[in-house]
This record gives C-alpha cells, sequence and structure tokens, in this order.
C-alpha cells in the first residue's frame, strides 16, 4: 500500500508539473503570436554612417513614426532617444553628450513640449531648468552653478523674456538685474557688487543702451557718467576717486573685435560734430562724413572696401549742396552732379571708365530741361533730346556709332508728335510714321533699296 501511495503521489505530482509546464509553454506562445499580430504593422527603419554604426534607428507606422525613435554620434553613442505615437513626440525625450552623460531632459504632449525640462552641464551636473507650455517656453526658467546653487531666475511671457530677470552670485547675493520687453533690454538694467553695492545703473531701449548711465565706485560715489543715444556713447564724465569735478570726453573710438577700429566720433553737447570716421573690419576706411552740430555740414566721403573713393557729396544745414561725385571700383570717376536744396539742379555727367563722357543731362530744380546728349565709347553722338520740365520736348535724333542718323522725330509732352523718320546704315530711308500725341496716324515702310514694302 505505501508504494502504491508513492506512486500515486509521484504521479499525480508528475502530472500537475507536467500540465504546468504546458500551461506556461502556451501561455508564452499565445503572448509571442499577440505580440506578432500587435507589431505585425511597424516597420523598423535605421540608416547608418559610412562606417557602418547606426545614424537614425525609428519604429514606424504606415510611414510614420510610431514608437522609439532614436538619433546616434558617428561613434555609435546614442544622442536622441523619442517615443512617438502617430507622428508626434509623447513622454520624455532624452539627449545625451557624445560621452554618454544625459545633455537635455524633454517632456511632450501631443508633439509640443510641456512642463519643465532639464538642461545639463558635460560634466552631469543641471544647469537649467526651463519651463514650456503648449510648445512655448513660459514662466520661471531658472539657471544654475555647476555647485548647484541658484545661478539666475528668467521670465518669459509667450516664448519671450518679459519683465524682471536676475542673476545672483554663489551666496545668493543679486549680480544683476534685467528688465525686458518682447526679448528685447527695455529699461533699467543694475549690476551689483558682491556685497550689494550698486555698480551700474544703465537705461536700455530696443537692446540699445539709451540715456544716461551711471557707474559706481564701490562706496557708491560715482565714478563716470555716461550719456548714450540709441546705443551711441555721446558724452562722458569721469570722476576721479573722491572728486566732484568731471573730466568730459566727447570723442570716442570703437574698436571690432579683432582689434581693429570700427569708428572715431565726436560730439559736442551730445551730438554728432566735425569729422567722423567709420572704417570696414578688414581696417580700410569705410566713409567720413562731417557734422556740425549733428546736422551734415561739409564734404563726406565714402569708400569701397578696400579703401578706394567710392563716393562724395556736398552738404549744407542737413542737405546736398554743391556736387556730388561717384567712382568705379579702380576710383575712376563715372558720375558728377551738381545739387541745390537737396534737389539735382545744373550739369549731371556719367562718365565711361576710360573717361569719355557716356551722358550729359541739365537739370532745374529736380526735373531735365534743355538739349540731353548719350555717346559711343569712341566719343560719337548717339542721341540728342529736348526736354522741358522734365519731359521729353521737342526734336530727337539718335545716331549709328558712325555718326550718321539713325532715328528722328518730334515729342510733345513726352509723347510721340509729328513725323518720325528711321534710315538704314547706308543712309536709305526704313521707315516714315506720322503720330499725333502718341497716337500712330501713318506709317510707310521701306526695304534696304528704298523700296516701298509696306503702307498703312
Amino acid at each position: 500500500m505505501l508504494k502504491l501511495y508513492i506512486f500515486d503521489e509521484l504521479f499525480n505530482h508528475n502530472f500537475l508539473f507536467s500540465l504546468m509546464k504546458i500551461k506556461i509553454l502556451f501561455a508564452f506562445i499565445l503572448a509571442v503570436t499577440l505580440s506578432a499580430q500587435t507589431n505585425s504593422n511597424k516597420d523598423i527603419v535605421t540608416t547608418r554612417f559610412l562606417n557602418g554604426n547606426i545614424k537614425t534607428y525609428g519604429e514606424f507606422v504606415n510611414g510614420v513614426k510610431d514608437g522609439i525613435y532614436q538619433e546616434y554620434y558617428e561613434s555609435g553613442n546614442i544622442w536622441k532617444d523619442w517615443n512617438f505615437v502617430d507622428g508626434l513626440e509623447q513622454g520624455t525625450s532624452l539627449w545625451y553628450f557624445e560621452d554618454g552623460t544625459i545633455s537635455m531632459r524633454w517632456n511632450y504632449v501631443h508633439g509640443k513640449l510641456e512642463g519643465k525640462s532639464q538642461w545639463y552641464y558635460e560634466s552631469g551636473e543641471l544647469w537649467s531648468e526651463p519651463v514650456y507650455k503648449n510648445g512655448v517656453q513660459e514662466g520661471f526658467t531658472k539657471t544654475y552653478y555647476k555647485t548647484g546653487e541658484l545661478q539666475g531666475i528668467w521670465n518669459y511671457n509667450n516664448g519671450k523674456l518679459n519683465g524682471l530677470s536676475k542673476i545672483f552670485y554663489k551666496d545668493g547675493a543679486i549680480e544683476v538685474e534685467r528688465n525686458y520687453k518682447n526679448g528685447k533690454m527695455n529699461g533699467v538694467t543694475k549690476v551689483y557688487y558682491e556685497y550689494k553695492q550698486v555698480a551700474l545703473e544703465a537705461n536700455y531701449v530696443e537692446d540699445k543702451l539709451d540715456g544716461t548711465s551711471y557707474l559706481y565706485y564701490p562706496d557708491g560715489s560715482i565714478k563716470v557718467i555716461d550719456t548714450y543715444s540709441k546705443g551711441q556713447v555721446t558724452k562722458r564724465e569721469k570722476y576721479d576717486y573722491g572728486s566732484r569735478t568731471a573730466k568730459v570726453e566727447e570723442s570716442f573710438i570703437e574698436f571690432y573685435g579683432n582689434g581693429f577700429i570700427k569708428s572715431e566720433q565726436n560730439f559736442k553737447n551730445g551730438n554728432l560734430d566735425g569729422s567722423n570716421r567709420y572704417y570696414y573690419d578688414n581696417g580700410f576706411l569705410k566713409s567720413e562724413i562731417s557734422y556740425n552740430n549733428g546736422i551734415l555740414n561739409g564734404f563726406s566721403e565714402n569708400y569701397s572696401e578696400y579703401g578706394i573713393l567710392a563716393e562724395s557729396i556736398e552738404y549744407i544745414g542737413g542737405k546736398r549742396f554743391g556736387y556730388s561725385n561717384k567712382y568705379n571700383e579702380d576710383g575712376i570717376l563715372t558720375m558728377e552732379s551738381k545739387y541745390t536744396n537737396d534737389t539735382l539742379h545744373g550739369k549731371w555727367i556719367s562718365y565711361f571708365p576710360s573717361g569719355q563722357v557716356e551722358q550729359e543731362l541739365e537739370y532745374s530744380h529736380g526735373k531735365i530741361i534743355g538739349v540731353t546728349k548719350t555717346f559711343y565709347s569712341n566719343g560719337n553722338l548717339k542721341s540728342k533730346l529736348e526736354y522741358s520740365n522734365g519731359l521729353k520736348d521737342g526734336y530727337a535724333t539718335w545716331y549709328f556709332s558712325n555718326g550718321e542718323v539713325s532715328d528722328y522725330g518730334n515729342y510733345k509732352d513726352n509723347l510721340p508728335n509729328g513725323s518720325f523718320y528711321s534710315y538704314y546704315p547706308n543712309g536709305l530711308i526704313k521707315r516714315e510714321a506720322i503720330y499725333e500725341m502718341d497716337k500712330l496716324i501713318s506709317e510707310t515702310l521701306y526695304n534696304e533699296n528704298g523700296e516701298k514694302i509696306l503702307l498703312k
């Protein structure tokens, strides 16, 4: 009976164990089958670098990103790790430095950034925590020192800096206070010494210094008072420590980052005055402009980027008076004109590079008058037209380069009026026409032998 009992127990145990294995195997097969059915329409798409390493790896459904999408460095290390649902970013996305340290952590909802994100230093410490709402940076963004102390608080509204933002010393004391409007500095900016005393106080308008700024000694006494206009310092008052008498400066030199001079400007009572020079970043003179109490006065000259004179203009009281000349890239005169009260008045002449006259005009208070002439480069006359009050009025003649007449006619109030003639180079008539205030009345055409071929 004991043997039978043991046999029965063994039989029951083995039977139950086998039954359990069958159930487990069936469950595994079912899970794999269901998984295969679930992912049957999901495609894995990869791209590779030339060295064979994966560049991108992504899961797609019907051509749309759905699931994991990853980008890699050429070294093979992961760069970006996303999750997509129906083509839109969803959930947490991680970006990495090439050594594998997390660079950024983003959170997405239906393809748009949402909530707090984290940006990190390459050494792994938290650097910044920007906040997003519906894909746009909103509210306070905090930045941190590597050692963890708060470095700055930046106030965003609709993706742009707005209102007061602050930068802090490591001990928590304020270092800088800036006011913004629509992403640009507007209003008062203050910079502090570490012991909370104001070091600098300046006013900005649209990101440019404007108005009066103050630089202070550590004890709070004034060191420098600068006056700005649209970003340009126009006056500087310097105070030696303990002195109440200022040394006034109204001439300033500005430099490019490469060390070359950018400008040499002179001011008087806050206005540009005297000769002022501006330079290209390669060191060549760009322009030299003369002012009198902020108003253009005297000769102003503009130069090419290689320092060759390009234009010369004479001003009186802010308006062009006298001669204005233009030059080509070789410094050769190409045009000279004359102005009165900012309006063309007098001779206007253009030149070929050879120095030969190309065109001659006469202006009276901005309007062409008298006979205008154009020339071929060989010096022969090309055209001669009569003008009155800015309009073609009178006889007009055009010439071949050999000096023979090619066309001849009459204008009134800028419109063809009367008889017009055209000629072949051999001198024979080509066309005869009669106009009445731009309306063609009759026309006769001739061949090169002088025979009529069309009569209208």
